[in-house]
């Protein structure tokens, strides 16, 4: 059953930012760039920002027997560009701020974004158009942990800033 809420939750991220990140810049007053690289996989860097957003794992809970509880655990990797000036950790911290609040702040606080078919601009979903959880899955997302890294990439000369949220969420589904 983890594999069914997996591959909805990596769809439902990337829509979801694309859905409120204009909002989100706006709101905390922030000069960054809108995300426009949108990834589930590795791929040659092409421009920046550049978001991997990766399914890291799904943890059971003992739950009644009509029930399946689970946490799943995602990842949000988002390169924001070259550790060349001063700018580069204040770039990267506003992006972090962005990505929280787009998750904390702006998406439904009662989940509906979770479950609802939403707009979503992504090769691996040619409808356009997610595939979203069973209404009333979700039970909790908690932001488990913010980064903020250097990292080497073959394409670039100089290291890359990168951010990273891993989100946990708590689900429950019908056994």
């Amino acid at each position: 059953m983890c594999a069914l809420l997996a591959k909805p939750s990596l769809n439902q991220a990337i829509a979801i930012i694309q859905a409120y990140q204009a909002q989100a810049i706006a709101n905390l007053g922030l000069s960054v760039t809108p995300i426009q690289e949108f990834h589930k996989g590795p791929k040659t860097r092409t421009a920046m920002p550049w978001l991997t957003v990766s399914y890291e794992g799904t943890a059971f809970t003992e739950s009644s027997e009509n029930t399946r509880e689970q946490h799943l655990l995602l990842v949000l990797a988002l390169e924001t560009g070259n550790f060349d000036s001063e700018l580069a950790q204040d770039n990267a911290i506003d992006y972090m701020r962005m990505l929280d609040y787009i998750f904390t702040v702006l998406s439904a606080p009662d989940f509906t974004d979770w479950e609802t078919a939403l707009s979503i601009v992504h090769e691996t979903v040619p409808g356009g158009v997610t595939t979203p959880w069973v209404t009333g899955t979700v039970k909790e997302i908690f932001i488990e942990r913010e980064e903020q890294s250097l990292v080497v990439r073959d394409e670039f000369k100089k290291p890359i800033m990168q951010v990273s949220l891993h989100i946990r969420f708590d689900l429950e589904e019908a056994s």
